[in-house]
């Protein structure tokens, strides 16, 4: 079964206002320094972020070099996040989106992830591990998130 077209997403709620919770995932920095297994990071552009990072995964075990591309973006609404990861005999590209909305006094984060290419080994590796190991990732990223606003862990 091929990766491309795979689609992940789902739901969060957070006691920051929207305002406040736009500007954190927005915010390259903090992004960079929320990345697993990071090596290196830098800013070539305000909506850039270049990073070489060295994943744990058993499945893939190479040095990535990857490029995070802002664009759509409507503060504090709703942005778009391009990712484009590179190493030796492997690459993929995945397009991701977040609306936020209010609820009460916090917010409801929608968001989905598409996997757009996938090429060399990735394309061999089964789609469901790859899905299992990015929901590992991906529940990580929401609660380093939930820590940068100053909140504890919290359900959707």
């Amino acid at each position: 079964m091929s990766m491309t077209g795979t689609q992940f997403g789902g739901e969060e709620a957070f006691q920051a206002d929207p305002q406040r919770l736009y500007a954190t995932l927005t915010d390259l920095d903090t992004l960079a320094a929320s990345i697993p297994d990071l090596v290196s990071a830098e800013r070539p552009d305000p909506q850039t972020l270049k990073c070489v990072v060295k994943p744990r995964f058993s499945f893939l075990r190479a040095t990535l070099r990857m490029t995070i591309r802002l664009s759509d973006l409507d503060p504090p609404r709703s942005a778009t996040m391009h990712v484009e990861s590179e190493g030796i005999g492997i690459s993929m590209q995945m397009t991701s989106s977040l609306n936020i909305e209010n609820e009460g006094t916090g917010s409801r984060l929608r968001w989905t992830a598409t996997i757009d290419r996938v090429g060399g080994l990735m394309a061999t590796v089964p789609a469901g591990l790859v899905k299992g190991a990015a929901d590992q990732v991906i529940r990580q990223a929401w609660q380093q998130v939930r820590v940068k606003l100053g909140e504890g862990e919290r359900e959707a």
